[in-house]
């Protein structure tokens, strides 16, 4: 949408949201294939063993705790990241589209009919976010987007998608909300469980980057930084939107953060 069209610079920006979104999901997919790999093993050498090998305490394959909670967490974290992701583009595709062939004032006509289409459509928040309700953020985001004021329509368009979307459908979840406060305090602390990563933005089409010029925004560096909380997480977003917007005006990187949109689009 965003190399369509630049006035919906929210949609770049959520480019980069939803590509990070799928390096958590392949993390997660990471610590759940070695979880299972170890119960697998495990229940294999007990069907297979004779009763007298499973008296020993070390004739078993390992199946440490740890890792079996970390798989149990992780796929938690696979489900809601996978739903939400999957919501957030069918909530905000559909409005852009709408808008664009038939303008602001159509748009806002309509949009309270869009709950119409309620049980006819793929809504996997169905039963914490109704679909298509209408909200004052969608339609002041279009209203600035339509004014030619970007920053405004992006905070909008952010708010509307975290607050009225993901809060209810993510963050209001206590376990994942749970988890996200583990993570995180397990990373600033550098605490050794193999699974704690920094909560992160990387405005480019790998997973991480490094060095002192990296395009990347983190949410926090602080150990009790809670992510499911929308005022921290709204004040990291808007960073990472100030910073996708210095990007963009800098004649050198723009060009740079183009080409990154493209192969995050345009996979390999």
């Amino acid at each position: 949408m965003w190399l369509d069209d630049h006035r919906f610079q929210w949609a770049g920006l959520a480019a980069f949201a939803s590509k990070q979104v799928g390096c958590g999901l392949l993390n997660a997919a990471e610590l759940i294939h070695k979880s299972n790999q170890q119960r697998n093993a495990y229940q294999q050498w007990e069907r297979q063993s004779s009763p007298l090998e499973r008296l020993s305490p070390y004739g078993s394959p390992r199946m440490p705790v740890p890792d079996q909670a970390t798989g149990e967490g992780a796929t938690k974290v696979y489900q809601m990241l996978a739903k939400g992701n999957t919501a957030l583009f069918l909530d905000i595709w559909p409005l852009h589209m709408f808008y664009k062939r038939f303008g602001l004032q159509r748009f806002k006509r309509c949009l309270k009919e869009r709950a119409a289409l309620r049980g006819s459509v793929v809504w996997p928040i169905a039963d914490k976010v109704p679909f298509g309700e209408p909200q004052l953020e969608t339609v002041q985001g279009f209203e600035a987007i339509d004014a030619g004021n970007i920053t405004k329509g992006v905070e909008r368009l952010a708010w509307h998608e975290q607050v009225n979307i993901l809060q209810p459908a993510m963050y209001n979840d206590p376990m994942f909300a749970m988890l996200m406060r583990a993570n995180q305090f397990a990373w600033a602390l550098n605490i050794p469980t193999s699974s704690a990563r920094e909560i992160q933005l990387t405005l480019a089409n790998q997973c991480t980057v490094t060095g002192a010029n990296a395009q990347i925004e983190i949410f926090s560096q602080q150990p009790l930084a809670n992510l499911a909380d929308p005022g921290q997480r709204m004040a990291f977003v808007m960073r990472a939107a100030q910073r996708f917007d210095d990007l963009l005006r800098n004649p050198t990187e723009k060009h740079m953060v183009e080409n990154s949109i493209f192969l995050v689009a345009h996979p390999r």
